[in-house]
């Protein structure tokens, strides 16, 4: 869900091969003097890598999984593994922690986004239908109801007013995104 939402429906896989970030590469090397070449090696042949983590012989690096396939990843670092001193490797896709993350910051992307947003840009035609189709929370109304006679309440009630509160109501749009 986001921003009282439900944004998208599917199987595990699905939500991981649709919203994920594609693949984390772990490399863990002989010596830390490997690691440097560990790293030109990445940025000459995956240039869009994200270099995610880096420690004594261990790097992390994210790649997006539309960029390259997993059989050319596994290939490219298979023909340099002995020349560059990999000691093992790892592959894994995104995972679902990783994908309720994205969608949370996406939905707090859109708070900061409307919160930012200057007021003359709702008085176009554009931003009045853009306006439109931005999640608003329901409106949640309280009603003081006080009697109308003064000889209703007791003496020690006087002060009491009660409210009567309309509940809000929330519906779900599940045939978008997904």
């Amino acid at each position: 869900m986001v921003n009282g939402r439900l944004r998208c429906l599917g199987s595990i896989q699905h939500l991981k091969n649709r919203f994920g970030d594609g693949y984390m590469i772990t490399v863990r090397t002989k010596s830390s003097q490997n690691v440097k070449d560990v790293v030109r090696f990445f940025n000459r042949n995956f240039p869009e890598a994200v270099l995610k983590e880096r420690h004594h012989t261990k790097v992390q690096y994210q790649l997006q999984s539309e960029h390259i396939s997993l059989a050319q990843v596994f290939s490219k670092v298979e023909q340099v593994a002995g020349a560059l001193g990999i000691e093992d490797y790892s592959v894994s896709q995104t995972t679902l922690d990783n994908v309720f993350v994205n969608f949370a910051k996406k939905q707090s992307d859109n708070l900061e986004q409307q919160e930012t947003e200057p007021p003359s840009a709702l008085r176009s035609p554009l931003g009045r239908l853009l306006s439109l189709f931005r999640p608003r929370p329901a409106p949640t109304e309280l009603r003081a109801l006080v009697a109308d006679e003064p000889e209703d309440l007791d003496t020690e009630d006087e002060g009491l007013i009660s409210f009567e509160e309309e509940r809000a109501q929330l519906s779900f749009n599940t045939d978008t995104l997904c």
